[in-house]
């Protein structure tokens, strides 16, 4: 009987060590989330990323502020959690639990969102990119130019949706035509052979991958942390004795 009971307290404490380190780990990704939505808005390649494709700024900052409002809620959940699982009270277990199952099931609409929509937004972008083909290199300002230098240099390409949309070549089109399959010899030198309009959505699709894959982990780690709450909370309720 003895053993019994004392295999019961461990395993509430393990369980409440659990959700306090849980909530910890919670508490560093709001603050992250936090961290990310402030750097949107002050890092300008991010506006002229924007401002290239012709997609009004305030979607950007719009997006900003939502990852900033997630994070604080967040962060608060996660104190929530670190105060219940501290003081076992589970009236605050409950609502963290609550805080918890609303946040998930947000994130899985704004999931549903992403897949109907995606398509549409990867045909938006080629549009946006096809209209600016239009301008020549030396038509954007200094700012816009320094991201084409950084697209034609990362994603090895030149032009946006052919190689002869800028003439004449801006030097970050250049390549060494012995090194790179995907150079070609033109007028004694190097450029990039392929327009940059495929890689720069096929980029896209990739970070939306990774992005895809950290929300499925975190809603795992949700599903884990609301688990928890609910075996700790039962385990009081046997016990009879709430603190408050």
């Amino acid at each position: 009987m003895g053993c019994c009971k004392s295999c019961a307290d461990c395993s509430f404490k393990c369980m409440k060590i659990a959700l306090f380190v849980f909530n910890l780990i919670f508490l560093l990704l709001g603050l992250a989330l936090v961290g990310l939505g402030i750097w949107v808005m002050v890092e300008s390649n991010a506006a002229n990323a924007f401002t290239l494709t012709n997609t009004d700024t305030m979607t950007l900052y719009a997006g900003a502020i939502v990852l900033i409002v997630g994070g604080v809620i967040t962060v608060i959940v996660a104190v929530l959690g670190v105060v219940g699982a501290w003081k076992e009270h589970q009236v605050i277990l409950g609502v963290f639990f609550t805080c918890l199952l609303f946040l998930l099931c947000m994130e899985v609409a704004i999931g549903v969102y992403y897949v109907v929509q995606k398509d549409q937004f990867y045909t938006t972008v080629g549009d946006a990119i096809d209209t600016l083909s239009t301008r020549n290199y030396s038509d954007f300002d200094t700012a816009l130019q320094t991201l084409l230098d950084t697209i034609h240099k990362n994603l090895q390409c030149c032009g946006l949706n052919s190689t002869k949309n800028f003439s004449p070549k801006p030097a970050s089109c250049s390549c060494d035509v012995d090194t790179n399959d995907n150079c070609c010899e033109l007028d004694a030198l190097s450029w990039w052979d392929r327009p940059c309009k495929r890689p720069i959505i096929l980029w896209m699709q990739e970070q939306s991958s990774i992005i895809a894959g950290v929300g499925i982990g975190f809603g795992l780690v949700m599903v884990f942390g609301m688990t928890m709450s609910c075996c700790l909370c039962q385990k009081k309720r046997k016990t009879g004795n709430n603190a408050v």
